[in-house]
C-alpha cells in the first residue's frame, strides 16, 4: 500500500530532464537574438515562457521532494540539482530582459561567440542529465561534464579577447557598462553549469 502512494522515482528524473530541455532552449533563444537584435522582443519573451515554464517544474520537483519518502539519491543532492538548474535559465532570463531598455543595435563578435558557448554548454549538460537515471552510463556522463569544463576555459579567454577590446575602444560609458554586465552575466551562466557538472559528477561518485 505505501509503495502505490509514494510517487515513483523515475518522476525524478523525468523532470531534470524537462529542466535540462528548457535550460538549452532558453540558452540557443538568447544565442540566436544576439545575432538578430532588430527582433529582440521575440526572443525575450520565448525565453521568458521558458523560464516561466521551468519554474514550474522546479516546483512540482520540490513538492514531490518533500512528499517522497524514498528518493532516487541523497534529498540535498537532488535539492541542489533541482535548484542550481532553474536559477542557470532565471539568469539566462534577467539577462534577456535587459536588452529591450538597453537598446542595443549590435553586440561584440565576442559576445556572441560567448553565447554560443553557453548554449554549447547546456547542450553537454542536457546530455549528462539524460543519462542521470542509470549508473551504467557513469563514464558518460563523466565525459560531458569534463566537456564543460573545457566550454568554461574556452569562455575564459573568450572573456578577456572582448574586454579587453571594450577597455581599448568603447568611448561611451553607458555602451561600456551595459556590454561589460552581459559578458559577466553570460559567463555566469557558463560557471553555474560547471557548478551543475560538480554536483553530478559528485552523485556518480557516491552511488558507482
Amino acid at each position: 500500500m505505501l509503495k502505490r502512494l509514494l510517487p515513483r522515482q523515475d518522476s525524478f528524473f523525468q523532470l531534470f530532464q524537462q529542466a535540462a530541455d528548457k535550460l538549452q532552449l532558453a540558452s540557443i533563444e538568447f544565442s540566436k537574438m544576439l545575432r538578430d537584435l532588430g527582433h529582440k522582443q521575440h526572443y525575450v519573451d520565448e525565453i521568458a515562457r521558458h523560464e516561466e515554464e521551468a519554474d514550474q517544474i522546479a516546483h512540482t520537483n520540490f513538492q514531490m521532494l518533500h512528499k517522497t519518502f524514498i528518493t532516487p539519491f541523497d534529498r540535498h543532492d537532488i535539492h541542489e540539482l533541482t535548484s542550481t538548474l532553474d536559477d542557470i535559465i532565471d539568469l539566462i532570463n534577467r539577462i534577456a530582459q535587459r536588452f529591450p531598455f538597453y537598446q542595443l543595435e549590435a553586440v561584440p563578435e565576442e559576445l556572441i561567440q560567448l553565447a554560443q558557448l553557453s548554449a554549447e554548454a547546456t547542450n553537454h549538460l542536457k546530455s549528462a542529465i539524460y543519462l542521470l537515471h542509470s549508473l551504467k552510463h557513469s563514464e558518460e556522463i563523466f565525459k560531458y561534464c569534463n566537456l564543460i569544463d573545457d566550454v568554461e576555459s574556452k569562455a575564459h579567454l573568450v572573456v578577456l579577447a572582448g574586454e579587453k577590446k571594450l577597455f581599448m575602444d568603447e568611448q561611451d560609458f553607458r555602451q561600456f557598462y551595459k556590454l561589460k554586465e552581459i559578458y559577466g552575466h553570460t559567463k555566469s551562466v557558463i560557471n553555474r553549469c560547471q557548478d551543475v557538472a560538480n554536483i553530478l559528477k559528485g552523485i556518480v561518485l557516491e552511488y558507482s
